[in-house]
């Protein structure tokens, strides 16, 4: 009996019972399957290292006499993303849980969701992107540019990309659809009862090997409730870290309203408030041309009334219209216009590839090891037709070295014009970024 142990552990080695570990696969990244096929895990991730250079405007000194919260830019370093994924299936179901290092706390969270297929269509519950801006929804793994467009979230949509709420998308032929129901409500804000809808269209009449021809529209409505945020477009019009200009202003729940009539600082009227916006896409490619822009137009709703300071803090700048020196600067209804048109060319031939799935645009691919140079340029502007001189615009170019399909380098150069505060301050920015 002494060696009965032994034998046991040898017959073990020799003869071993069936394995019942899970699979794993390394085909491109890492991803581990049950036997059975009725869970999965699979781990993705992305780092964007940026560096920033200011070129600082030559009256900008003369500005900050003037304007007390005017931020000067500073030329530093910085994580944009620092990014990891895990998303699988729990049988007929979906699941994505993704963590951004570089934000802290719960507003940190991106895509966190449950979804499953119903109705010829994929369903999500849980935090994610709605349904409009072809700027927006296309990945910052794949957008042409360092930044995204002013009519997303780094404008218009400001601190809006992602919401909580349930969503539904469909493709079928050359179109998609996707509608999307949220509360105003992103992770980290405080808990409100803002509600909001979007919606999405897209028809590729053309799309071959060689070129495509896109067409969408887009529709949001916002309609803030209590505790809710204000509804803002902010711009950071000379590239990202530089200066701010809010564009428009749509006000939230009434404890954000303070000060009284005739005080040094007031912030007061109808609390709430709702912003609706349409947007129109067109984009397209031949060969290694890329084309792309969006016209965006909608109404951020006021009935406010600021004191000449308050508007200072807030717009960055003196109030460029008069103000009643009792009730102050009163803000109505803002009817805000954006567009911008983006293009590049990809001079080693390379073709930028379209999903249909989601109607947007992917970068170009080269083939290992081989890399691929691409060019770059956009304008962009916004304006704010219901204060006068609020009107922002910039102009940047660039290129981009793809060293394999899933690592490059970006190189932008941003003049960014504000005729409110008529600042023109400059950026020359550096990604290096990779995912998997």
């Amino acid at each position: 009996m002494k060696y009965y142990g032994l034998y046991c552990a040898l017959a073990c080695v020799f003869f071993p019972l069936p394995s019942i570990a899970d699979k794993a696969k390394t085909e491109g990244g890492l991803k581990i399957t049950s036997e059975d096929d009725n869970f999965s895990a699979e781990l993705g991730g992305r780092i964007h290292f940026d560096t920033y250079f200011f070129d600082k405007d030559d009256g900008q000194l003369q500005r900050l006499l003037i304007i007390d919260n005017f931020e000067e830019p500073v030329n530093t370093t910085d994580f944009r993303r620092v990014r990891l994924t895990m998303r699988g299936k729990l049988w007929e179901w979906e699941y994505k849980l993704e963590r951004d290092f570089a934000s802290s706390g719960t507003g940190g969270l991106r895509d966190v969701f449950l979804g499953t297929e119903i109705f010829d269509g994929d369903l999500r519950i849980g935090n994610f992107k709605p349904s409009r801006s072809m700027s927006q929804l296309t990945s910052s793994n794949q957008i042409t540019m360092m930044e995204r467009s002013f009519g997303s979230s780094a404008g218009i949509f400001d601190n809006r990309g992602r919401q909580q709420g349930i969503g539904w998308n469909t493709h079928w032929c050359c179109h998609t659809f996707g509608i999307t129901l949220f509360n105003l409500r992103n992770p980290g804000d405080p808990r409100n009862e803002g509600v909001g809808a979007a919606s999405r269209f897209t028809w590729a009449p053309i799309n071959d090997f060689d070129s495509t021809v896109h067409l969408g529209a887009s529709f949001s409505y916002e309609d803030a409730n209590e505790d809710t945020l204000p509804r803002e477009a902010l711009i950071e019009y000379a590239g990202r870290r530089g200066p701010e200009q809010l564009v428009a202003l749509s006000p939230g729940g009434v404890e954000f309203f303070f000060g009284e009539f005739g005080d040094d600082e007031f912030y007061q009227g109808r609390p709430g408030g709702e912003v609706w916006i349409l947007g129109l896409e067109l984009a397209g490619t031949y060969g290694p041309f890329y084309a792309q822009s969006e016209y965006a137009f909608g109404n951020f709703s006021g009935d406010i009334y600021l004191s000449e300071i308050t508007f200072g803090d807030f717009f960055g700048g003196p109030p460029s219209f008069l103000c009643d020196p009792i009730t102050g600067c009163f803000i109505g209804d803002q009817s805000v216009h954006s567009w911008y048109i983006t293009g590049s060319w990809a001079i080693t031939g390379q073709h930028k590839p379209y999903d249909e799935k989601s109607g947007v645009f992917r970068s170009i691919k080269p083939r290992p090891p081989e890399g691929a140079f691409e060019v770059t340029a956009r304008y962009d502007t916004i304006e704010n037709k219901d204060i006068p001189n609020m009107k922002v615009s910039n102009f940047v170019f660039g290129f981009n070295y793809y060293f394999n399909p899933k690592v490059r380098l970006m190189v932008n150069v941003t003049l960014g014009n504000d005729r409110f505060i008529r600042d023109q301050t400059k950026q020359f920015a550096v990604r290096m970024q990779g995912f998997w």
